[in-house]
């Protein structure tokens, strides 16, 4: 863990792919990131290599909704439920190493190429898990990803060689990565209640452990989202939040309201069946490997005993271990009561119209714009962005490091902390927001000539800019 390397820190670029993909345009950055890979392999700051940290949601796994051919070899003989039929393959370490091949494979060529490059020229790459990619926890799935990497090898290069090149060079951290006394950097859904997991380290549902866990926002992406994209694929992945999403229907898609409430509706009735806390006997198994886990971490980086549960102290519960706060993230609590308000104005009029006249509409509809106005400061706390930094805070305590890095909230930018270091939010490769495209940390050098900070790959200009918060 001594100063090896200068390091490169990306995160988000939730690379898709499919068969019958219509937003894969969004998520393609192979020239983009083979450039980017490039210009650092051809400019290094010093003789030390280039340690690359992928923070996590490196590869979209929730968007494939495609099936396999029954033939393929990657899944001899695999059953797929209704479930699966109709919104896409589940999470099996299997079917997750078949979901990554038909990503990288079919998609990605040029990427898979540049990485291999990379790592040819004595760079290394170290892969974080996010909640979007949660399924690489699977050791297959990560083996498959190194021997892509492998066949992907640059004509100078073996095959042979370029596969043990790999395995020295590319490796996947558990959790988080952190360089003493310099920076610790971590995807950082775990501190968002919709996001995260209860056990990042043994991330599989208790009941079923060939599961990996979803959250809600997962499951939100997989009922709901998914059908959606059927209607408008690229209008709706621009859309940045659930009040988006409601006046892009409401402003220029009417036609497709009784889809939508259709959509939502069944998306509740699957998530609020999947909600509510697990069975104990099988939670204590989970949380037993979590904890052997979280030992194993602290020896792999020298950190004293209790860090890594200090750590983990800090996460959000995730909002599917209760019925009633997942029944309030589907807002199902508001419907119910502007339906009962509504009932309630209707009847008034109906037994007193004279009296009360219009008077009982006008307080439903006082009391409407009061549910609608607690429904946006929710969909406000969705909104993990101060929630990231409040952390940095601890996390820059608690492991003694001036940098603090996370992705996840696609939201880049550069924060002080309270004890005199810095946080790092390394945002997204996607197209929107503007502000976060392309975004990337780096660190070169010692001491006083130590150069720390966001940079911007300028696409057109094929080389680095700094980044404007």
């Amino acid at each position: 863990m001594d100063r090896k390397f200068n390091y490169l820190v990306v995160s988000d670029l939730h690379l898709r792919g499919g068969y019958h993909d219509r937003t894969e345009g969004l998520y393609h950055f192979d020239e983009e990131f083979a450039d980017f890979l490039r210009y650092y392999r051809l400019n290094r700051a010093s003789t030390r290599p280039w340690q690359l940290v992928i923070a996590g949601d490196f590869i979209e796994f929730l968007y494939v909704t495609d099936l396999p051919d029954p033939a393929d070899p990657l899944l001899p003989a695999a059953t797929f439920s209704e479930d699966e039929r109709r919104y896409g393959p589940s999470t099996e370490a299997p079917k997750a190493r078949w979901k990554l091949d038909l990503i990288l494979r079919n998609s990605h060529p040029q990427l898979l190429l540049a990485l291999a490059r990379f790592v040819a020229e004595g760079n290394h790459v170290v892969i974080l898990r996010g909640n979007h990619d949660a399924e690489m926890f699977w050791p297959e799935v990560q083996a498959h990803f190194l021997r892509l990497i492998a066949e992907h090898h640059p004509a100078d290069v073996g095959y042979l060689a370029m596969k043990q090149t790999v395995a020295q060079r590319v490796r996947f951290a558990p959790w988080f990565w952190y360089v003493p006394e310099l920076f610790y950097v971590e995807h950082g859904c775990q501190y968002d209640a919709f996001c995260g997991f209860e056990y990042f380290l043994n991330p599989v549902l208790p009941a079923q452990p060939a599961y990996i866990e979803r959250a809600i926002s997962d499951l939100a992406a997989r009922y709901f989202g998914g059908p959606m994209n059927l209607i408008d694929s690229m209008a709706v992945e621009n859309i940045q939040s659930i009040g988006e999403y409601v006046a892009w229907v409401v402003r220029d898609n009417l036609s497709i309201l009784p889809r939508t409430f259709r959509c939502y509706g069944q998306m509740a009735r699957r998530i609020l069946a999947k909600s509510g806390p697990p069975d104990p006997e099988a939670e204590r198994i989970v949380r037993t490997a979590q904890e052997r886990e979280q030992a194993a971490v602290e020896e792999s980086f020298g950190l004293r005993a209790g860090t890594a549960a200090a750590l983990q102290a800090l996460h959000a519960t995730p909002v599917m271990r209760s019925v009633g706060a997942t029944a309030r993230f589907l807002g199902l609590d508001l419907f119910a009561g502007g339906g009962a308000l509504v009932a309630i104005a209707l009847l008034l009029v109906l037994l007193h119209p004279a009296p009360l006249g219009w008077l009982p509409f006008v307080g439903v509809a006082a009391a409407l714009c009061a549910i609608v106005y607690v429904g946006a400061l929710r969909i406000r706390r969705m909104k993990e962005t101060g929630q990231l930094r409040r952390v940095a805070e601890q996390v820059a305590e608690l492991f003694q490091v001036p940098y603090v890095l996370f992705g996840h909230s696609h939201q880049a930018g550069i924060w002080r902390l309270r004890n005199g270091g810095t946080y790092f939010n390394i945002g997204t490769w996607i197209p929107s927001p503007k502000d976060a495209y392309f975004v990337y940390f780096a660190l070169t050098g010692d001491g006083p000539a130590a150069s720390v900070g966001l940079w911007r790959w300028n696409k057109s200009k094929e080389r680095p800019e700094p980044f404007a918060q």
